[in-house]
């Protein structure tokens, strides 16, 4: 558990990095810098919702935040040695970036957001913390996957 601990607050300094370095040079909503033409901008936004910036109410966020955090860390300690791997790195992806907009949206009222793909793709502006979620997301559904087809192999 030592070692997800330590992995989880490496990728909650990263994000809370980022989005302050980001706060700080371009720091109004809707400001952008082009990083990749057509393809990569910082562009600085406020999400007061969930993904794609559905839903709002910063409490009634930020209380579903938690309980899900909560959830999260305790069966990773609850069943730790029960974990595959892949599910083990999945769960501390999600609960990285969990905390980090959890974060946001206690200490800024909303999470910024930064990564805009727009140019590239028709795709909601986006941070370090929603990929570490999406990553561990993957992650969990590719173990599931393969666990089933495993367990389906073992029957036949």
């Amino acid at each position: 558990m030592k070692k997800n601990v330590l992995k989880i607050v490496i990728l909650v300094v990263i994000d809370q990095i980022v989005k302050i370095i980001i706060s700080n040079t371009i720091g109004n909503s809707g400001n952008s810098i082009t990083l990749i033409p057509n393809v990569l901008k910082l562009t600085y936004l406020e999400n007061t919702g969930v993904a794609f910036g559905m839903f709002s109410g910063r409490l009634l966020l930020i209380c579903v935040d938690a309980v899900i955090i909560f959830f999260i860390a305790k069966l990773l300690l609850d069943k730790k040695n029960e974990l595959v791997k892949g599910n083990n790195i999945g769960l501390t992806f999600i609960l990285a970036g969990g905390i980090g907009n959890l974060i946001d949206r206690i200490f800024r009222g909303s999470v910024v957001d930064y990564l805009d793909i727009t140019d590239l793709f028709d795709y909601p502006v986006f941070n370090f913390a929603d990929i570490c979620v999406v990553i561990g997301v993957i992650l969990v559904i590719i173990v599931i996957l393969i666990s089933t087809v495993q367990k389906q192999e073992k029957g036949l």
